[in-house]
């Protein structure tokens, strides 16, 4: 019972703040008149450096957010690289208790690393297609000649909730429920016991500034805890809401619910609880440090082929063993080049093909500086 409240509760989470970011993209192109994405997409290497700083960010929620930008036709699949090679998802805040020093140093190479990547693929994309970026015809038009397109309309309010649409009715619902459940604890991530589910039986001692360190100070970040992640959730909830009883019904009704939950919404719910659900069974049908101490291929491709797993919580293995100085740098790299935590999940339900194009080639680099950095002899 434990295991589906969870599967469901993050499932919820990554859903619901897709489709958040996507709305308020939405409601930014309608209110900008579609100003605001024409200058992102037209940013080319800009869009993988903001898009790489968001990534490199402790956590799921940047990479969500470039995720949403993606889906949107926003930034291009450059950018969408670059990101996913910058993030080490959840297990960014252990690193961050257990080896700052050494965790921005990793976060810094990431950051250039992703950034790098970005302009890589881009140049590919480039070369393959005369077109690479979104254009305007991409995107969704906020065609501003029509009058009734337009984000708030004070005449109108009072009216259109006396005569509540369904769709109005339908997206309040799941927005009122999305921020219950942010508010009960019952929706977000559970940094805790992803870490007693996946860390070695022995005690991380030291760290590299010296001072000791006991995994008690993990039970720090509780579901029912107000971290920033919780608080981020339930702001934008609200902005949310606060967009969907004021727009008119003519935006809510084209630009929200016939786009945004009729095309992707359904998609991104029932990809993402898939995907949660299968990583959640092979996660707990192996044991990672038994498979780590006994499996006769090396560490390094062990490592490099859990970070394939679209999840935050195994990846915390290899973090606790490069604290206790059991794995050698190069072995950690490769993983958190690989690995996005929950970040690429949402991408899947919008194309496969990016989902595993970008899985592949995040190995082949991954695998490759962990090949190197082992025959450097770190």
């Amino acid at each position: 019972m434990h295991a589906i409240q969870e599967i469901l509760g993050q499932g919820f989470m990554i859903t619901g703040f897709v489709m958040i970011m996507m709305l308020v993209i939405e409601y930014l192109n309608v209110l900008t008149r579609g100003n605001w994405d024409r200058v992102i997409a037209k940013w080319g290497i800009g869009q993988s450096f903001l898009c790489s700083f968001l990534g490199a960010t402790p956590g799921c929620l940047g990479a969500y957010a470039v995720g949403s930008l993606y889906i949107h036709r926003v930034v291009g699949i450059g950018a969408l690289t670059a990101t996913m090679v910058a993030t080490c998802g959840d297990e960014a805040f252990v690193m961050l208790a257990l080896f700052p020093k050494t965790a921005l140093i990793i976060f810094a190479a990431l950051f250039a690393g992703g950034v790098l990547t970005g302009i890589a693929v881009d140049m590919i994309q480039r070369s393959r297609t005369s077109n690479p970026q979104p254009t305007l015809t991409d995107m969704v038009s906020a065609h501003p000649e029509d009058p009734r397109c337009t984000p708030f309309s004070a005449r109108e309010f009072l009216s259109q909730w006396k005569n509540c649409s369904p769709q109005r009715g339908w997206l309040t619902l799941f927005l009122a429920l999305f921020l219950g459940g942010i508010i009960s604890g019952t929706i977000g991530h559970d940094h805790a016991s992803h870490e007693q589910a996946s860390e070695p039986s022995v005690s991380v001692e030291h760290h590299d500034h010296g001072a000791q360190c006991t995994h008690g100070a993990a039970d720090e970040t509780q579901l029912g805890e107000w971290d920033w992640v919780r608080i981020t959730l339930l702001a934008l909830g609200l902005i949310a809401l606060v967009i969907v009883a004021t727009v008119p019904d003519h935006f809510l009704d084209q630009h929200l619910w016939h786009h945004l939950v009729k095309i992707h919404g359904w998609r991104v719910l029932l990809w993402t609880m898939g995907a949660v659900a299968i990583t959640h069974m092979l996660v707990n049908s192996m044991d990672v440090t038994e498979l780590l101490a006994n499996h006769k291929l090396p560490i390094l491709l062990t490592a490099c082929l859990i970070g394939v797993l679209p999840s935050s919580g195994p990846h915390l293995v290899f973090v606790t063993l490069y604290a206790e100085q059991a794995l050698p740098l190069s072995v950690l790299v490769a993983n958190c080049i690989i690995q996005d935590g929950h970040g690429l999940i949402p991408t899947l339900a919008h194309s496969r093909r990016a989902f595993f194009g970008i899985k592949a080639f995040k190995f082949a680099i991954g695998l490759g500086l962990g090949l190197l950095g082992h025959a450097m002899g770190w």
